[in-house]
């Protein structure tokens, strides 16, 4: 009877280490299905950035596009997101049943500005587009953010002939694509979040993206903020390298970054368990310790190809701008979605 028993539960435990992700997931084939790295620049527009990146994606896995023809406007997407807001920064789950209700546009169409319009004054296009809306200071800065004017999506073609010429062909666009790429790309959900770590690795490993939010702990990814905000040395090797370790507690990267950092939001492209990532960090008394975690996530970044990541390398093959984080990391401080 024991035998028995010991048999079942040997076949059990088979029958689900056979169904377990594999260690490492096949990043390669995954980063082919990505579209270029871009860069947000100055502005906080990650999330638009893993909103267009996750639908790039899904559309060049699905055979509809290569990575070279399909270039989705983040200049739209923040402003469908910032028309009803005041302040910097969306979630996945916000952004992607926004997608849903209003479209896409192509970069090509409304390319994006990189540059944070804090007013009317630095930038003539500022002025030119949210001028009138001098005396309305909750709709200006809605403006400021999005770039036009909030209201142009409510308003008649005449009425929007008149205000704004241009955004008849951004909105007339939109809603084509709304119907001929977004319509049954991925449902509609309260919420994207993945609840299990398992489930990423498994989605990873059947080549399916996955958007990660998290929040930055500046001496961890060795950022320009961790001398800003007195944290540590910065490791630029490093940062160059597109190396993201862990902020343990006791440093003073926990800390401070706790208090001063901000988010961000990043497409995942694979995983290995079996990477080791080392870390040196500063410990609120002073003195240093280093740190060995196992286990990483492979990412595409929206910060360029010319700072974080531009010596990223995986089995000696270049990917300039993608990055890898720690499980520890991930599991820990951030929030995983999948757009499906």
């Amino acid at each position: 009877m024991l035998q028995r028993i010991y048999l079942i539960i040997a076949l059990m435990v088979s029958a689900q280490l056979s169904l377990a992700a594999p260690l490492r997931s096949n990043t390669h084939e995954l980063i082919q299905l990505q579209s270029p790295v871009k860069s947000q620049k100055s502005r906080g527009t990650c999330t638009m950035f893993t909103a267009m990146g996750i639908i790039e994606h899904m559309l060049i896995r699905d055979g509809r596009f290569t990575a070279q023809e399909i270039d989705l406007s983040e200049e739209w997407m923040e402003y469908i997101i910032m028309k009803d807001k005041q302040s910097e920064g969306s979630s996945t789950s916000r952004n992607m049943k926004a997608v849903l209700k209003y479209g896409v546009v192509t970069e090509k169409t409304w390319p994006y500005i990189g540059k944070k319009w804090l007013d009317l004054v630095e930038y003539p296009l500022s002025r030119q587009r949210c001028g009138h809306l001098e005396k309305r200071p909750l709709m200006l800065q809605s403006c400021l953010l999005g770039h036009r004017d909030p209201t142009l999506l409510e308003l008649s073609d005449s009425e929007l002939a008149e205000r704004d010429v241009e955004f008849v062909t951004i909105r007339d666009e939109a809603q084509r694509l709304k119907s001929e790429l977004i319509e049954g790309l991925y449902k509609y959900k309260k919420s994207y979040k993945l609840k299990s770590y398992q489930k990423v690795k498994d989605y990873l490993a059947s080549g399916e993206s996955i958007i990660m939010g998290m929040k930055l702990y500046y001496g961890s990814w060795n950022s320009k903020k961790t001398i800003t905000h007195e944290i540590q040395e910065r490791d630029k090797k490093k940062w160059y390298a597109g190396i993201v370790g862990y902020p343990e507690p006791g440093t003073r990267d926990r800390r401070i970054s706790s208090e001063k950092g901000g988010g961000h939001s990043v497409i995942l492209v694979g995983y290995d368990d079996e990477v080791e990532v080392t870390s040196r960090m500063q410990m609120e008394d002073g003195s240093w310790k280093e740190f060995t975690y196992k286990g990483v996530y492979y990412f595409k970044n929206s910060w360029g190809v010319r700072g974080f990541g531009k010596r990223f390398k995986l089995d000696g093959i270049s990917y300039p701008g993608y990055g890898m984080i720690t499980q520890k990391y991930a599991h820990e401080l951030g929030k995983f979605f999948r757009i499906r």
